[in-house]
Protein backbone atom coordinates (compact mmCIF):
# COMPACT_ATOMS: atom_id res chain seq x y z
CA UNK A 1 0.00 0.00 0.00
CA UNK A 2 1.11 3.43 -0.98
CA UNK A 3 1.03 6.40 1.62
CA UNK A 4 -1.24 9.38 0.72
CA UNK A 5 -2.63 12.66 1.55
CA UNK A 6 -6.31 14.10 0.70
CA UNK A 7 -8.53 16.73 1.60
CA UNK A 8 -12.69 17.66 1.06
CA UNK A 9 -14.37 20.70 1.72
CA UNK A 10 -16.48 19.54 4.97
CA UNK A 11 -18.62 23.20 4.28
CA UNK A 12 -18.02 26.91 5.57
CA UNK A 13 -18.30 28.61 9.15
CA UNK A 14 -20.83 32.01 9.40
CA UNK A 15 -18.27 34.24 8.19
CA UNK A 16 -17.40 32.31 5.14
CA UNK A 17 -14.28 30.99 5.31
CA UNK A 18 -13.94 26.93 4.13
CA UNK A 19 -13.68 24.29 6.37
CA UNK A 20 -11.72 21.16 4.91
CA UNK A 21 -10.99 18.03 6.15
CA UNK A 22 -7.19 15.97 5.53
CA UNK A 23 -6.61 11.89 5.42
CA UNK A 24 -3.13 11.23 5.76
CA UNK A 25 -2.89 7.29 5.90
CA UNK A 26 0.71 5.76 5.64
CA UNK A 27 1.75 2.69 4.09
CA UNK A 28 0.38 0.24 6.83
CA UNK A 29 -3.49 1.72 6.04
CA UNK A 30 -3.38 3.73 9.33
CA UNK A 31 -5.67 6.45 8.69
CA UNK A 32 -5.40 9.90 10.87
CA UNK A 33 -8.12 12.43 10.19
CA UNK A 34 -8.08 16.23 10.48
CA UNK A 35 -9.61 19.39 10.30
CA UNK A 36 -7.95 23.25 9.69
CA UNK A 37 -11.02 24.93 12.09
CA UNK A 38 -8.79 24.76 14.99
CA UNK A 39 -5.78 22.89 13.67
CA UNK A 40 -7.87 20.05 15.03
CA UNK A 41 -6.80 15.84 15.07
CA UNK A 42 -10.29 14.34 14.81
CA UNK A 43 -9.43 10.95 13.70
CA UNK A 44 -7.44 8.04 14.03
CA UNK A 45 -8.22 4.52 12.80
CA UNK A 46 -5.58 1.35 12.38
CA UNK A 47 -7.78 0.34 9.15
CA UNK A 48 -11.23 1.01 7.80
CA UNK A 49 -13.12 -1.79 9.58
CA UNK A 50 -11.01 -0.65 13.07
CA UNK A 51 -13.06 1.57 16.12
CA UNK A 52 -11.88 5.22 15.34
CA UNK A 53 -9.72 6.01 18.74
CA UNK A 54 -9.57 9.94 18.37
CA UNK A 55 -12.84 11.91 19.28
CA UNK A 56 -14.45 13.99 16.47
CA UNK A 57 -17.89 15.34 15.17
CA UNK A 58 -19.89 13.87 12.10
CA UNK A 59 -21.18 17.28 11.33
CA UNK A 60 -19.28 20.69 10.73
CA UNK A 61 -22.44 22.06 12.53
CA UNK A 62 -21.59 20.04 15.84
CA UNK A 63 -17.64 21.21 15.60
CA UNK A 64 -19.07 24.73 15.46
CA UNK A 65 -21.03 24.13 17.84
CA UNK A 66 -18.73 22.32 20.78
CA UNK A 67 -17.03 23.56 23.50
CA UNK A 68 -14.77 20.96 24.21
CA UNK A 69 -11.80 21.74 22.72
CA UNK A 70 -12.13 18.73 20.44
CA UNK A 71 -8.56 17.60 18.90
CA UNK A 72 -7.96 21.66 18.78
CA UNK A 73 -4.39 23.11 18.46
CA UNK A 74 -5.00 25.22 22.19
CA UNK A 75 -3.17 28.97 22.14
CA UNK A 76 -1.96 31.73 22.17
CA UNK A 77 -2.06 30.65 26.07
CA UNK A 78 -3.01 26.89 26.56
CA UNK A 79 -4.78 26.54 29.89
CA UNK A 80 -4.78 29.18 32.46
CA UNK A 81 -4.05 32.78 33.42
CA UNK A 82 -4.65 34.06 36.64
CA UNK A 83 -6.91 36.70 36.99
CA UNK A 84 -6.19 37.04 33.12
CA UNK A 85 -2.95 39.30 33.26
CA UNK A 86 0.24 39.03 34.19
CA UNK A 87 3.59 41.37 34.20
CA UNK A 88 5.77 41.24 30.95
CA UNK A 89 9.11 43.80 30.96
CA UNK A 90 7.41 45.41 33.90
CA UNK A 91 3.94 46.25 32.15
CA UNK A 92 0.67 44.69 33.15
CA UNK A 93 -0.93 42.60 30.25
CA UNK A 94 -4.46 42.37 30.21
CA UNK A 95 -5.72 39.39 28.64
CA UNK A 96 -9.56 38.38 27.73
CA UNK A 97 -11.07 37.15 30.69
CA UNK A 98 -13.49 34.02 29.36
CA UNK A 99 -13.21 32.17 32.49
CA UNK A 100 -14.60 34.80 34.88
CA UNK A 101 -12.03 35.74 36.42
CA UNK A 102 -9.11 34.05 34.67
CA UNK A 103 -8.19 33.40 31.23
CA UNK A 104 -8.15 29.71 30.08
CA UNK A 105 -7.26 28.40 26.27
CA UNK A 106 -6.35 31.81 24.48
CA UNK A 107 -9.47 33.06 25.49
CA UNK A 108 -13.10 33.91 23.56
CA UNK A 109 -12.04 33.30 20.09
CA UNK A 110 -8.93 31.79 20.47
CA UNK A 111 -6.62 29.20 18.04
CA UNK A 112 -9.23 26.45 18.74
CA UNK A 113 -12.06 28.82 16.94
CA UNK A 114 -9.84 29.66 13.71
CA UNK A 115 -9.68 28.40 10.38
CA UNK A 116 -5.79 27.81 9.52
CA UNK A 117 -4.12 28.17 6.28
CA UNK A 118 -3.27 24.32 4.87
CA UNK A 119 -0.76 23.09 2.72
CA UNK A 120 -0.92 18.48 1.86
CA UNK A 121 2.61 16.85 0.33
CA UNK A 122 4.22 13.74 0.45
CA UNK A 123 7.56 13.91 2.51
CA UNK A 124 9.79 11.12 2.07
CA UNK A 125 6.47 9.30 1.24
CA UNK A 126 4.98 10.27 4.61
CA UNK A 127 2.14 12.30 4.40
CA UNK A 128 2.62 15.91 5.75
CA UNK A 129 0.20 18.40 6.58
CA UNK A 130 1.00 22.26 7.52
CA UNK A 131 -0.95 24.22 9.39
CA UNK A 132 -0.31 27.73 9.37
CA UNK A 133 -2.14 31.12 11.71
CA UNK A 134 -1.54 34.47 11.93
CA UNK A 135 -2.17 35.88 15.83
CA UNK A 136 -2.49 39.96 15.49
CA UNK A 137 -1.00 41.82 17.84
CA UNK A 138 -3.73 42.57 20.46
CA UNK A 139 -5.79 39.56 19.70
CA UNK A 140 -7.32 38.52 23.17
CA UNK A 141 -5.15 41.18 24.58
CA UNK A 142 -1.47 38.99 23.66
CA UNK A 143 1.40 41.43 22.48
CA UNK A 144 2.85 40.87 19.57
CA UNK A 145 1.87 39.50 15.91
CA UNK A 146 2.45 35.79 16.65
CA UNK A 147 3.13 33.52 13.57
CA UNK A 148 2.01 29.86 13.63
CA UNK A 149 2.83 26.89 11.87
CA UNK A 150 2.28 23.38 12.68
CA UNK A 151 3.73 20.68 10.56
CA UNK A 152 1.94 17.21 11.21
CA UNK A 153 3.39 13.76 9.87
CA UNK A 154 2.23 10.29 10.40
CA UNK A 155 4.85 7.77 10.29
CA UNK A 156 4.60 4.41 9.17
CA UNK A 157 5.01 3.29 12.56
CA UNK A 158 1.85 4.76 13.42
CA UNK A 159 3.34 7.85 15.11
CA UNK A 160 1.25 11.38 14.79
CA UNK A 161 3.72 13.85 14.63
CA UNK A 162 3.25 17.69 15.68
CA UNK A 163 6.46 19.86 14.93
CA UNK A 164 5.60 23.65 16.11
CA UNK A 165 7.18 26.69 15.09
CA UNK A 166 5.79 30.29 16.22
CA UNK A 167 7.68 33.56 15.91
CA UNK A 168 6.94 37.06 16.90
CA UNK A 169 7.84 40.69 16.34
CA UNK A 170 7.88 41.64 19.89
CA UNK A 171 7.98 39.94 23.76
CA UNK A 172 5.06 37.56 24.08
CA UNK A 173 3.83 34.53 25.98
CA UNK A 174 2.89 31.33 23.97
CA UNK A 175 1.83 28.00 25.06
CA UNK A 176 0.23 25.70 22.70
CA UNK A 177 -1.27 22.11 22.90
CA UNK A 178 -2.49 19.60 21.12
CA UNK A 179 -6.27 18.51 22.93
CA UNK A 180 -6.81 15.40 21.22
CA UNK A 181 -9.49 13.11 23.12
CA UNK A 182 -8.46 9.96 22.76
CA UNK A 183 -10.71 6.39 23.79
CA UNK A 184 -8.48 2.93 22.63
CA UNK A 185 -11.96 1.43 22.92
CA UNK A 186 -13.45 3.24 20.48
CA UNK A 187 -15.20 6.94 20.59
CA UNK A 188 -18.73 5.82 21.24
CA UNK A 189 -17.54 3.92 24.14
CA UNK A 190 -18.42 6.40 26.75
CA UNK A 191 -16.77 5.51 29.36
CA UNK A 192 -12.12 4.61 29.91
CA UNK A 193 -12.64 2.28 33.02
CA UNK A 194 -10.59 -0.66 31.35
CA UNK A 195 -7.72 1.76 30.40
CA UNK A 196 -4.86 1.41 32.58
CA UNK A 197 -2.21 4.80 32.28
CA UNK A 198 1.09 5.98 33.59
CA UNK A 199 2.78 9.18 33.56
CA UNK A 200 6.91 9.09 33.73
CA UNK A 201 6.36 12.71 36.48
CA UNK A 202 6.75 12.36 40.44
CA UNK A 203 5.73 15.61 40.91
CA UNK A 204 2.23 18.13 39.91
CA UNK A 205 1.88 21.64 40.16
CA UNK A 206 -1.22 21.98 43.33
CA UNK A 207 -4.05 24.09 42.24
CA UNK A 208 -7.11 25.70 43.91
CA UNK A 209 -10.37 25.09 43.42
CA UNK A 210 -10.70 27.08 40.59
CA UNK A 211 -7.90 24.91 38.59
CA UNK A 212 -5.17 27.75 38.95
CA UNK A 213 -1.87 26.76 40.15
CA UNK A 214 -0.71 28.12 43.87
CA UNK A 215 2.56 27.76 42.45
CA UNK A 216 3.70 24.93 45.02
CA UNK A 217 4.65 21.98 43.32
CA UNK A 218 3.74 18.90 45.18
CA UNK A 219 5.04 15.10 45.46
CA UNK A 220 2.53 12.90 44.24
CA UNK A 221 3.71 9.81 46.11
CA UNK A 222 0.63 8.61 48.64
CA UNK A 223 -1.97 10.31 46.45
CA UNK A 224 -4.01 9.34 43.49
CA UNK A 225 -2.16 11.39 41.09
CA UNK A 226 0.35 9.40 41.29
CA UNK A 227 1.13 7.11 37.90
CA UNK A 228 3.95 5.87 38.01
CA UNK A 229 3.37 2.60 37.74
CA UNK A 230 0.73 1.46 35.44
CA UNK A 231 -2.84 2.06 37.21
CA UNK A 232 -6.51 1.15 35.87
CA UNK A 233 -8.29 4.59 37.34
CA UNK A 234 -11.92 3.34 36.79
CA UNK A 235 -12.48 3.08 41.03
CA UNK A 236 -10.57 6.72 41.56
CA UNK A 237 -13.15 8.33 39.07
CA UNK A 238 -16.48 6.38 40.56
CA UNK A 239 -15.16 7.25 44.41
CA UNK A 240 -14.17 10.65 43.69
CA UNK A 241 -12.95 10.40 47.73
CA UNK A 242 -9.10 11.75 47.19
CA UNK A 243 -9.70 15.52 47.53
CA UNK A 244 -7.27 16.21 44.55
CA UNK A 245 -9.90 13.92 42.16
CA UNK A 246 -12.77 16.00 43.89
CA UNK A 247 -11.88 19.17 42.77
CA UNK A 248 -11.72 18.74 39.17
CA UNK A 249 -14.22 15.94 38.72
CA UNK A 250 -11.58 13.52 38.40
CA UNK A 251 -7.94 14.25 36.81
CA UNK A 252 -6.92 17.46 35.49
CA UNK A 253 -3.51 18.29 36.56
CA UNK A 254 -0.29 19.68 35.24
CA UNK A 255 2.60 16.85 35.92
CA UNK A 256 5.86 18.68 35.66
CA UNK A 257 8.83 16.82 33.35
CA UNK A 258 12.26 17.31 33.03
CA UNK A 259 12.84 20.88 31.87
CA UNK A 260 16.02 19.55 29.58
CA UNK A 261 14.06 20.08 25.98
CA UNK A 262 14.63 16.85 24.95
CA UNK A 263 12.21 14.41 23.09
CA UNK A 264 11.17 11.84 25.57
CA UNK A 265 8.40 9.75 26.86
CA UNK A 266 5.69 11.40 29.07
CA UNK A 267 2.69 9.55 29.82
CA UNK A 268 1.26 6.05 28.34
CA UNK A 269 -2.19 4.51 28.17
CA UNK A 270 -3.19 1.32 27.49
CA UNK A 271 -6.47 -0.61 26.55
CA UNK A 272 -7.58 -3.43 24.54
CA UNK A 273 -4.32 -4.60 23.47
CA UNK A 274 -3.36 -1.15 21.83
CA UNK A 275 -1.35 1.47 23.35
CA UNK A 276 -0.84 5.02 23.12
CA UNK A 277 2.29 6.83 24.09
CA UNK A 278 2.76 10.73 24.06
CA UNK A 279 5.97 12.19 24.12
CA UNK A 280 7.43 16.08 23.77
CA UNK A 281 10.17 18.27 24.23
CA UNK A 282 8.25 20.28 26.24
CA UNK A 283 8.20 20.81 30.26
CA UNK A 284 4.60 19.65 31.56
CA UNK A 285 1.83 17.32 30.77
CA UNK A 286 -1.59 18.01 31.91
CA UNK A 287 -3.50 14.82 32.18
CA UNK A 288 -7.79 15.50 31.70
CA UNK A 289 -9.93 12.97 31.94
CA UNK A 290 -12.98 14.37 29.90
CA UNK A 291 -14.89 15.45 33.79
CA UNK A 292 -16.78 18.34 31.12
CA UNK A 293 -17.43 16.24 28.18
CA UNK A 294 -20.89 15.02 28.65
CA UNK A 295 -23.30 17.03 26.23
CA UNK A 296 -20.78 17.38 23.38
CA UNK A 297 -22.24 16.83 20.21
CA UNK A 298 -21.11 14.32 17.96
CA UNK A 299 -23.97 14.75 15.60
CA UNK A 300 -27.62 16.32 16.18
CA UNK A 301 -28.38 13.24 17.54
CA UNK A 302 -25.47 11.66 19.70
CA UNK A 303 -23.64 13.31 22.10
CA UNK A 304 -20.23 12.11 24.10
CA UNK A 305 -20.02 11.64 27.75
CA UNK A 306 -18.20 12.79 30.95
CA UNK A 307 -15.29 10.70 30.79
CA UNK A 308 -15.84 9.10 27.76
CA UNK A 309 -12.28 9.98 26.65
CA UNK A 310 -8.65 11.15 28.27
CA UNK A 311 -5.89 13.65 27.00
CA UNK A 312 -2.37 13.69 27.37
CA UNK A 313 -1.65 17.47 26.86
CA UNK A 314 2.07 18.83 27.16
CA UNK A 315 2.64 22.13 27.23
CA UNK A 316 3.99 24.71 29.78
CA UNK A 317 2.95 25.22 33.35
CA UNK A 318 -0.07 26.73 33.49
CA UNK A 319 -0.13 30.18 34.69
CA UNK A 320 3.80 30.75 33.85
CA UNK A 321 3.46 34.37 33.24
CA UNK A 322 3.06 34.70 37.22
CA UNK A 323 5.53 32.34 38.67
CA UNK A 324 9.27 32.89 38.57
CA UNK A 325 10.23 29.61 39.52
CA UNK A 326 7.93 28.00 36.42
CA UNK A 327 9.44 27.34 33.35
CA UNK A 328 9.71 30.76 31.26
CA UNK A 329 7.15 30.65 28.25
CA UNK A 330 8.33 33.90 26.63
CA UNK A 331 9.17 34.35 23.33
CA UNK A 332 10.72 37.62 21.42
CA UNK A 333 11.87 38.44 17.79
CA UNK A 334 15.66 36.36 18.60
CA UNK A 335 13.96 33.54 20.28
CA UNK A 336 11.08 31.73 18.57
CA UNK A 337 8.98 29.08 20.28
CA UNK A 338 9.44 25.17 19.01
CA UNK A 339 8.28 21.90 19.95
CA UNK A 340 7.76 19.07 19.08
CA UNK A 341 4.33 16.60 20.50
CA UNK A 342 4.39 12.87 19.35
CA UNK A 343 1.62 10.22 19.82
CA UNK A 344 2.60 6.49 18.20
CA UNK A 345 -0.33 3.48 18.90
CA UNK A 346 1.03 0.34 19.36
CA UNK A 347 -1.10 -2.93 18.89
CA UNK A 348 -0.59 -6.23 19.86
Amino acid sequence: MVATISEKVLGSTTSGETVKQFILRNSNGCEAKFINLGAAWVGFQFSDDSPNLVLGCDTLEAYLSQGAFLGATVGRFANRIKNSQFKLNDEIIQVSENMSPHHIHGGFSGFSSKVWHSHIELVNEQPTLTLSYRSIDGEEGFPGNLDVKIVICLSNDNKVSFDYLATTDKPTVVNLTNHAYFNLQGTKTGHINDHDFKIHASTVLTSDDSAVPTGEISSVEGTALNLQDWTNIAQILGQADDPHILRASGYDHCYCLAQDGTLKTVAEARCNGITLTCATTLPGVQFYTGNFLANTPINHIESYDAHGAFCFEPGFWPDSPNHDHFPTCIFDKSHPYTAIIEYQFLKQ
